[in-house]
């Protein structure tokens, strides 16, 4: 949030927005950034920081992609069915068969 030229202050249009730096959101930001921490620990020359720099920001790229191109909640899904993360509350009985289509 900046002051405008009156003295205001602008906030985002809708309330839910996401925080983002650069057009990117925090998530994807983190994905990035753990490249560059990576390397940082990792490489002991320049040449081999700036290599995981780029792959972070390919990293981040295509993750942004993936999650701009699928619906909400997909990656969630994928952690539950991998089984690396519990749902909170059982479906009811009536949903826990797939029985159309």
């Amino acid at each position: 949030m900046a002051k405008n030229q009156n003295g205001y202050v602008e906030i985002n249009k809708y309330i839910d927005t996401k925080p983002m730096f650069g057009n990117w959101e925090v998530d994807v930001i983190i994905v990035a950034i753990s490249f560059l921490a990576i390397g940082v620990i990792v490489a002991n020359d320049f040449l081999t920081i700036s290599i995981f720099i780029a792959l972070g920001l390919i990293a981040g790229t295509y993750y942004n992609k993936a999650k701009q191109s699928r619906v909400k909640g997909f990656f969630f899904h994928l952690l539950y069915m991998l089984g690396l993360r519990q749902s909170k509350t059982l479906p009811p009985s009536y949903m826990r068969y797939f029985l159309g289509a």
